[in-house]
C-alpha cells in the first residue's frame, strides 16, 4: 500500500469516527437556533411593533447578541415567514404570532408550576422556565394548564394568554408614574435583569401586594407596603407595575396577621397574602379561612413557643403553624359580631356536651 493510500485510509477512518460528533454538533446548533428564534418571537409578542433599528437594539440587549447578529436574526425570521417589515415597522405574521404566543404560554404556565407545585423560590422560576419553554408541545401546554387549574396570571403578575388568543395583555402602570398618595396593587414585577428583580423581592414586593407612594424624588420612591416603609431607587421602582385596587379586594395594608392575634380574641379574615400560592392557598381556603370568616385562637401549644396554635373557624378546631398563620390577614370584629360569635360558640359547646 502506497503512502498516499495509507493517508487516505487513515483520513477515512478519522472521518467515520468523527461523524457522530459532527452530527451532535449540528443538532446542537439547530436546537440553539430554534431556541433563539422562539426567544425573539417572545420578545416581539411582549413588546409589540417596533422600528427595525429599535428592534435590533432590543433583541441584542434581551438575547445577549451583537447588533449585527440581531440584524441577521431579524432577516432569518423574515425568510422563515415569521415577521415582515411594513411601513418601517416590524410586524409578526399570523404564523409568527401563533408560535410566539405558544412560547409565552409555555413559559408563564411553567413558572406557575415551578412556583405553586414545585415550591421553587420566585427568584429562580424565570431562569428555569426559560429552558423548559422550548421543550413543551401545544399538547403539553394544554395538559399543564388544566393541571394548574387554568391560572390567569403567572407568579410575576403577567397574564397568561389562552389558546387561540391573538394578543397578550400589557402590565399596568410603572410605579415611577403612579400618583403620590393613591393606593395601588402590584400587578407585575419585571424579572429581568435578575439583579434588579432580586432587590424588589428582598423588599417583599410581589404581585398582589398593596402599596402607597408616600414620596417621590429624583433618587427614588418612598413607599408603604404592609405597614412597612420602603425606599426604592428609581431604576428598581421602574420594574414594578401597579394598577388601581379593585373595589372588592380586601385592604391588607396595615392589617394584622392571624399569627399576631392573642388567644381568645375573635378576628375576621380579610384575605390571604399573595405569597400564598398553589396547594397551601387551596388548603387554607378549604379549611375555612375565607374572606369574612370569624377565627379565634383558642389553644397554643406548650412546646415550641406556642407553635402550632389551634384556631376555631366555622365551628371546627384547626391547627396552624406560625409560618402559615402569618399569611392570613385579619381585622378585629365589631362588638355585636363578637357577642354573636361567642353565643354561637357556647351553643356549639352545649350541643357537643349533650351529644357526648
Amino acid at each position: 500500500m502506497s503512502d498516499v493510500t495509507g493517508v487516505l485510509v487513515v483520513l477515512g477512518a478519522l472521518a467515520v469516527l468523527a461523524a457522530p460528533g459532527l452530527l451532535r454538533l449540528k443538532e446542537a446548533y439547530r436546537l440553539r437556533q430554534r431556541e433563539t428564534v422562539e426567544d425573539a418571537l417572545k420578545v416581539l409578542i411582549e413588546l409589540g411593533e417596533q422600528r427595525p433599528a429599535n428592534m435590533a437594539d432590543i433583541l441584542a440587549g434581551r438575547l445577549h447578541l451583537s447588533r449585527r447578529a440581531a440584524l441577521r436574526l431579524i432577516q432569518l425570521l423574515s425568510e422563515r415567514g415569521l415577521l415582515r417589515v411594513e411601513d418601517d415597522h416590524v410586524r409578526l405574521t399570523p404564523l409568527g404570532r401563533a408560535l410566539g404566543l405558544h412560547v409565552v404560554r409555555a413559559h408563564r404556565l411553567w413558572e406557575c408550576y415551578l412556583s405553586d407545585d414545585a415550591a421553587v423560590p420566585l427568584k429562580d422560576v424565570h431562569r428555569l422556565a426559560e429552558k423548559a419553554e422550548h421543550h413543551l408541545s401545544p399538547h403539553d401546554v394544554r395538559r399543564l394548564e388544566a393541571r394548574m387549574g387554568y391560572p390567569r396570571y403567572d407568579p410575576h403578575g403577567d397574564p397568561i394568554p389562552r389558546e387561540g388568543d391573538e394578543e397578550v395583555d400589557r402590565p399596568g402602570t410603572p410605579l415611577t408614574a403612579w400618583p403620590v398618595g393613591t393606593p395601588a396593587r402590584i400587578v407585575h414585577v419585571e424579572d429581568e435583569p435578575e439583579s434588579l428583580f432580586a432587590q424588589v423581592l428582598a423588599e417583599g414586593l410581589t404581585p398582589g401586594t398593596q402599596v402607597i407612594v408616600v414620596e417621590r424624588s429624583p433618587q427614588g420612591l418612598h413607599l408603604q407596603a404592609d405597614g412597612n416603609d420602603i425606599w426604592l431607587a428609581t431604576v428598581v421602582a421602574s420594574h414594578v407595575h401597579v394598577a388601581p385596587v379593585p373595589q372588592d379586594l380586601p385592604q391588607t395594608t396595615g392589617n394584622m396577621t392571624l399569627a399576631e392575634v392573642p388567644e381568645g380574641m375573635p378576628v375576621k379574615v380579610v384575605g390571604l397574602s399573595p405569597e400564598v400560592r398553589g396547594l397551601l392557598r387551596r388548603r387554607l381556603l378549604d379549611l375555612g379561612f375565607t374572606r369574612g370568616a370569624v377565627v379565634e385562637p383558642v389553644l397554643r401549644s406548650s412546646f415550641g413557643r406556642g407553635d402550632p396554635t389551634a384556631y376555631r373557624v366555622r365551628g371546627t378546631l384547626i391547627a396552624l403553624r406560625r409560618e402559615q398563620a402569618q399569611h392570613i390577614f385579619v381585622e378585629p370584629v365589631n362588638q355585636a359580631h363578637q357577642e354573636e360569635h361567642h353565643e354561637n360558640a357556647d351553643e356549639n359547646a352545649r350541643a357537643h356536651t349533650v351529644n357526648t
